[in-house]
Parts: structure tokens; C-alpha cells; sequence
């Protein structure tokens, strides 16, 4: 983990996956990426401790507070990391 932590490249943080996607369960619930879903780290909105996909219909996401943990440090580190691959080139 320290290895990760030192790694750490703050311009990598605009182009991570819970920025602009959401990862979903097969029972509906959202998760603000893939590790979290993993993790069993929902998507928190509105002081509900876990959201459905129906809840979110017809409303907007972008700008809500996203969970984030020290596993976060894996897709911050050195040229970052998301689903497409590398963030830089």
C-alpha cells in the first residue's frame, strides 16, 4: 500500500472510472466503481446507506461525494488505471 500512496498522481484523479461511470450488481444495486462493488462499498445518496438503480431513475449523479478508500490508491497511482486501461500514454 505504501508503494501505491507514493505513487500517487493527482492529475490521474479526472480520468478514473467513478467519475463518470457507475458499476451495477445483479440485483440492481450501484456502486460508484467495480472495486467497490467488490469491496461491498454502495453508492451513498441522500443518507441511504445503499441506492437501487431505480432510485436513480430521472435524476442526476454528477457531483455527488463518491466513496473512496485506500484500494482507490491502484487507479491513482503512477500512469493511473481505469477499464479502458493506462490513463496516459
Amino acid at each position: 500500500m505504501a508503494l501505491l500512496r507514493t505513487a500517487h498522481q493527482d492529475a490521474n484523479l479526472k480520468g478514473v472510472m467513478c467519475r463518470t461511470l457507475l458499476s451495477v450488481d445483479w440485483q440492481g444495486y450501484v456502486y460508484d466503481c467495480d472495486f467497490n462493488q467488490m469491496l461491498g462499498l454502495p453508492l451513498r445518496r441522500n443518507g441511504r446507506p445503499r441506492v437501487h438503480i431505480n432510485d436513480l431513475a430521472g435524476s442526476d449523479v454528477q457531483g455527488d461525494s463518491i466513496v473512496v478508500g485506500d484500494h482507490c490508491y491502484g487507479c491513482t497511482a503512477g500512469q493511473g488505471s481505469s477499464c479502458g486501461g493506462a490513463l496516459k500514454s
